[in-house]
């Protein structure tokens, strides 16, 4: 019984420090709002100023976030699995070293899109926050089939025996057209081992390579500030592709910073900001590709 009594109060502490901890995030700042559905299912990631990753208010470790979102993401009904949405909430003196390995974990379960909550943790902020694309992965998870039984087989295909009855002689709609976006088309290709694939995808295409560090943007010639805002545009404007890599001590405010200037730029020929993750600049330099080395 004591044994019992002392492992409750244990757990008892533990749930309260991992509380304050995730009660105490600092978050950037931000006004802009995510829009979402009452049929929105959301889930939450916390990092501390530590860098302790907790997944809905439960401490994981990061090589386990991919599995676990997608056995969630697995467990939705079908029709609401692809509208599943993540809020990240990082304290903003938090290292971004951790945050490119849990976007790296994300990435190979299939989340494209992620929200960076701002402002604070509380309800009425819960729709700030500032919407932005993930980077790719190299691996990936795939989604397990589900196992039914067979009344369940039975009941499916009974369905769609009369769906094909009810709309059979009904033409299918056209495809849609392909992306336009080279972004869209291309990601895939350069977070990939195929140097000839790569090259033909750069084909055609300007391109620089920077590293994002706490000062700003550092290139051959020298750092561009984030305060020297016509420095900033003539990089995103000058070419058509900007590569960012991520220095070791950066800090994940200045990542946001970047972002949120970079998203102040008008679209039009704007250069893509183009994020290469700790794991594809390693696959990188063991396949020898060497445009961003």
């Amino acid at each position: 019984m004591l044994y019992k009594n002392l492992c409750i109060g244990l757990l008892l502490v533990f749930t309260m420090v991992v509380n304050s901890q995730i009660s105490s995030l600092e978050l950037p700042k931000g006004e802009d709002k995510i829009k979402i559905s009452t049929v929105t299912p959301i889930v939450s990631i916390y990092v501390d100023k530590n860098n302790h990753v907790y997944l809905e208010k439960e401490p994981i470790k990061i090589c386990d976030i991919g599995k676990n979102l997608s056995y969630i993401r697995y467990k939705l009904p079908i029709e609401v699995q692809t509208r599943i949405k993540l809020f990240l909430y990082i304290d903003k003196n938090s290292d971004y070293n951790t945050l490119d390995d849990i976007r790296t974990q994300l990435a190979s379960a299939h989340f494209s899109r992620l929200y960076y909550k701002t402002n604070s943790i509380e309800d009425k902020d819960v729709l700030k926050g500032i919407s932005w694309t993930n980077q790719q992965s190299f691996h990936h998870f795939s989604m397990p089939e589900k196992v039914l039984t067979k009344k369940q087989m039975e009941k499916n295909e009974r369905l769609n025996d009369s769906l094909n009855k009810t709309f059979g002689d009904i033409p299918l709609p056209p495809p849609p057209p392909p992306p336009a976006s080279w972004f869209w088309e291309s990601q895939h290709i350069i977070y990939s081992d195929s140097k000839d694939a790569i090259e033909e995808a750069l084909e055609n295409k300007t391109y620089s390579c920077v590293e994002l560090t706490n000062d700003g943007y550092k290139m051959d010639n020298g750092i561009i500030k984030f305060k020297e805002k016509d420095k900033l545009k003539n990089l995103f404007y000058s070419v058509d592709i900007v590569f960012v890599t991520f220095n070791e001590d950066l800090k994940y405010s200045n990542y946001l910073n970047a972002i949120k200037n970079y998203k102040d730029f008008e679209n039009t020929e704007r250069g893509y900001f183009f994020e290469l993750s700790k794991e594809i600049v390693e696959i990188n330099k063991l396949a020898e590709i060497e445009f961003c080395n």
